[in-house]
């Protein structure tokens, strides 16, 4: 017979509170996703003024402040807020969506985090939890500290003695290294406060604009300045195309039919900006390049293709919106700290193969007419050093006396090594003083990379820009005086070479060369990386 099972009595065993919140200091956050993540508590309650605050006294002791003006919380409410995995909101479309951001946003950063509300009850409460105090105590021990009067003073002038929240971090740890002077750690932290303007103006942009009507308005002050949205899509520009508008119907488990919406937006090169400040402002580069994923309006992911395609020069100028609310969530795995989603496989490959393909094209012809018209501003004047190199040296090597015998068509009269031959070749003049040993041309018939001409009389030699070669080769060099000269100077005495030592017989035989060469060359740098003309260069 066998043994009888008898069902013991359940175990409790409650985490070490310290260890926990340790632990959880490292679940991946950012300084600009941790304030972000205060921020979305603060649009939830419905503020309309979020005003924050960094300081760094003369020990270079951090302070961080975020204040906002809205509903605030009862004492209950409060000690709920600080609770790990607090009560799930009752609104579905709230930014906050786990119960741990409030929590684990600000210990990622600091050790003593405080939060002061003032709810429906108008009454001040202040709760606090401190690392450190919990780990000399081993409980979940949350403090109830006296409210100063710099807290005060800042979340009233943020309210107007109405209701509204303030939360502050102290004993901030890791927001800086530890510099050894202070004026790199100044330096240092006035580099925190640009780079969090951006990403507020970024993430926020929809509830910034006062234009945009698809969501509340919210003002957001960072350190007395009000900060503005920044349009990724960069609408106001006319030169900004509208690729794709697709709503996407996703069927989710229960039986519910919610909407991506995927627009696609062509964003103007560089010089086809309304004005030069407004395409630096757009940041043109690759590093801002693919998906901006908007759950409930708010930016959540951005900068890359989320492993749909490889980030290269030639999508630059193309920018994809995803937006979706609430009701996709599961669908897309957002993750805790509101900054990734996963794409399942059947919605992955339906925006890859049926939405991308047409975008993606329209990037390619954009930005390439953007390189052709680059390279050619770029070549112009770069090959100077070249032209005086040759002309010093040009005597000593030439091989060949070269006559015009009539300038309209070309015909000159070539003796060499061989004799003395007519030819037909390219006559320039120079528009520049010294530019006649190497000419920069926008094409070469055939698709020629060189091509020897006469220059103000001079034996020169026709470098073709449009050329794949001198597009992925020359032009990101072209700053780089000695490899141009050494380039230039190669092509140079190719053609020499080729006016030397040609006859009757061999001249089509050295033209036909020129041509298998330059077609070897184009498929040989097919496989190179496009020249980034975005605004680094």
């Amino acid at each position: 017979m066998d043994e009888a099972y008898i069902e013991k009595e359940d175990i409790i065993l409650p985490p070490d509170p310290a260890r926990v919140m340790e632990g959880l200091r490292d679940t991946g956050y950012d300084f600009n996703t941790a304030v972000a993540d205060i921020i979305d508590n603060s649009i939830s309650a419905n503020a309309s003024t979020i005003d924050i605050l960094l300081q760094m006294d003369p020990a270079r002791e951090i302070t961080v402040y975020i204040a906002d003006n809205g509903t605030g919380m009862d004492y209950a409410g409060l000690k709920n807020a600080m609770k790990y995995g607090s009560d799930k909101r009752n609104d579905p479309s709230s930014l906050g969506k786990f119960g741990l951001g409030l929590k684990t946003a600000s210990t990622a950063f600091c050790k003593n985090l405080s939060v002061i509300s003032r709810g429906s009850d108008m009454q001040y409460h202040k709760v606090q939890w401190d690392l450190d105090h919990i780990a000399e105590t081993h409980d979940w021990k949350l403090r109830q500290p006296e409210i100063l009067d710099d807290e005060l003073n800042f979340l009233e002038k943020t309210t107007g003695n109405g209701t509204g929240t303030l939360v502050v971090w102290k004993k901030t740890d890791r927001l800086l290294h530890d510099y050894k002077n202070t004026g790199a750690a100044k330096n240092a932290f006035k580099k925190v406060e640009e780079s969090l303007t951006f990403h507020i103006s970024l993430v926020y942009q929809r509830f910034l604009d006062n234009k945009d009507n698809r969501t509340k308005n919210v003002n957001i002050i960072l350190n007395g300045a009000k900060i503005e949205p920044w349009d990724p899509f960069c609408l106001e520009e006319k030169n900004t195309v509208l690729l794709v508008q697709e709503p996407l119907e996703i069927e989710m488990p229960n039986s519910s039919i919610p909407t991506l919406m995927i627009k696609a937006y062509l964003i103007p090169r560089r010089d086809e900006f309304s004005t030069p400040q407004a395409g630096i402002q757009a940041r043109v580069s690759n590093d801002m390049q693919g998906f901006y994923v908007y759950r409930e309006n708010r930016l959540i992911h951005y900068g890359d293709w989320m492993g749909m395609f490889s980030k290269e020069p030639h999508g630059t100028l193309l920018r994809v919106d995803l937006s979706f609310d609430h009701s996709l969530d599961e669908a897309f795995h957002v993750d805790i700290k509101k900054s990734r989603i996963l794409l399942n496989e059947e919605i992955f490959n339906y925006i890859k193969d049926s939405i991308m393909p047409a975008p993606r094209r329209a990037a390619d012809e954009r930005y390439r007419k953007g390189t052709k018209k680059a390279v050619e501003q770029a070549g112009a004047n770069a090959h100077d050093a070249s032209n005086r190199n040759i002309d010093e040296k040009a005597k000593g090597v030439e091989g060949a006396k070269v006559e015009v015998t009539n300038e309209t068509t070309g015909e000159v009269q070539v003796t060499n090594q061989n004799g003395t031959f007519k030819h037909r070749i390219t006559i320039h003049q120079s528009d520049k003083p010294g530019q006649y040993r190497v000419i920069p041309v926008k094409s070469l018939e055939d698709g020629l990379l060189w091509e020897p001409c006469i220059t103000d009389g001079k034996h020169s030699v026709e470098i073709n820009m449009g050329h794949a070669y001198y597009q992925k080769i020359y032009y990101p060099v072209l700053s780089e005086n000695v490899l141009v000269t050494g380039m230039d100077a190669l092509l140079w005495a190719l053609a020499e070479a080729e006016l030397s030592t040609f006859n009757e017989e061999t001249k089509e035989q050295y033209e036909e060369m020129r041509i298998v060469v330059s077609r070897c060359l184009k498929k040989l740098v097919a496989d190179l990386p496009d020249p980034d003309i975005s605004d680094e260069d």
